[in-house]
């Protein structure tokens, strides 16, 4: 008789129930590490979004700036058009990824007309994504980002500092043995839930190490801290920056929108097995549309238009050199002060269209 079965002789009836039991969670959890998964695309809309700003320069001379991101590709968005009626000059910030701006400086100059109209369109491809068991019905390649590409500590994406670092250890978000990218990010939206509370406008400043202390803090707060926490256990994750139109799911897949938007901030992450993979946990405690669950860790709605990724833009502008911008959800002047008149009168209007 070996050790294991003349030990067990002596067991409690409830113990024994005891060690079965916990044998069999630690089966399903094994199984449920070893499942593979993937992004199913569950439905696709072309929209063009179209932004309207229009202002009138105060009487005199001015200076106004304009730097706007040219939006990206992302897991759920294909840009298949952009223009924009004022015109500069497209220009790479270096990072990592770089980002693609485009820039310009008006002058006003006395005596010369004074409305001013910007208007910029964009259209592109949206997908409705959802995270589901399975390996995925076709081979396609999985596009990885290249190495160090979206792992840095940054000013608002601050995981290196000792503040963030104490809390991932006491909150125990460290990244355990043999677990996958897409575990411990559902283990970050899980903690978010249990310990978050949505709140606008945040608490704390914007960046990770501030808000990560009481996770009372509003979209932009929480993808801060999620792509924190997954950078410094050296998963790529990053900031998506931008709107979101409103709209509700249907049962076959497809978005209707209705008309409303906001600014909005999400994250996604990378697992090499199954590509950028989107988090959201603010919608679930705003309770938005388009999950009866509320549900929305790996599942993209298919309305969020991203401006660009991550933040932490220095520009020079016309009242400060190497000025910080955190981050850019609406198109936006910068004027000098001698044209501080023209927000004054400054109108801002959005067209979502749906296409096909």
């Amino acid at each position: 008789m070996s050790l294991l079965r003349a030990s067990s002789l002596f067991l409690l009836p409830g113990q024994m129930l005891r060690m079965i039991l916990a044998g069999l969670a630690l089966t399903i959890a094994l199984h449920a590490q070893d499942t593979p998964q993937h992004l199913a695309i569950t439905g696709s809309h072309q929209l063009r979004l179209s932004y309207d700003f229009s202002f009138t320069w105060p009487a005199g001379s001015g200076t106004a700036v304009f730097k706007l991101p040219i939006p990206p590709n992302t897991g759920a968005q294909q840009i298949e058009h952009f223009s924009s009626s004022l015109k500069g000059t497209v220009i790479t910030e270096e990072g990592k990824p770089p980002h693609r701006i485009l820039a310009a400086t008006i002058h006003h100059n006395q005596g010369e007309p004074r409305h001013v109209d910007w208007r910029i369109e964009i259209v592109g491809q949206f997908q409705t994504r959802q995270l589901v068991d399975g390996p995925p019905t076709s081979a396609a390649p999985i596009a990885s980002p290249a190495p160090g590409e979206f792992l840095s500590s940054t000013e608002s994406i601050n995981w290196e500092s000792s503040a963030f670092q104490a809390w991932l250890d006491s909150s125990g978000l460290r990244r355990r043995e043999g677990e996958s990218p897409v575990q411990f990010g559902s283990r970050i939206y899980d903690y978010f839930k249990a310990k978050g509370h949505y709140h606008y406008p945040p608490e704390t400043p914007w960046n990770a190490a501030a808000v990560c202390r009481s996770l009372r803090t509003d979209c932009g707060g929480f993808s801060l801290v999620f792509v924190a926490a997954c950078r410094a256990n050296k998963i790529p994750a990053r900031l998506l920056v931008g709107q979101c139109f409103k709209a509700k799911q249907g049962t076959d897949g497809k978005v209707e929108l209705n008309g409303e938007r906001q600014t909005h901030v999400i994250a996604e992450f990378f697992d090499p097995q199954i590509g950028w993979i989107p988090e959201d946990v603010s919608s679930t405690f705003l309770k938005m549309p388009g999950y009866p669950d509320l549900n929305f860790f790996g599942r993209d709605p298919g309305y969020f238009f991203a401006w660009h990724f991550d933040a932490d833009f220095h520009f020079d502008l016309p009242r400060k050199a190497n000025a910080h911008v955190q981050w850019i959800q609406n198109p936006s002047l910068w004027f000098s002060a001698d044209a501080d008149g023209a927000n004054d009168g400054a109108s801002h209007h959005w067209t979502v269209e749906t296409l096909k």
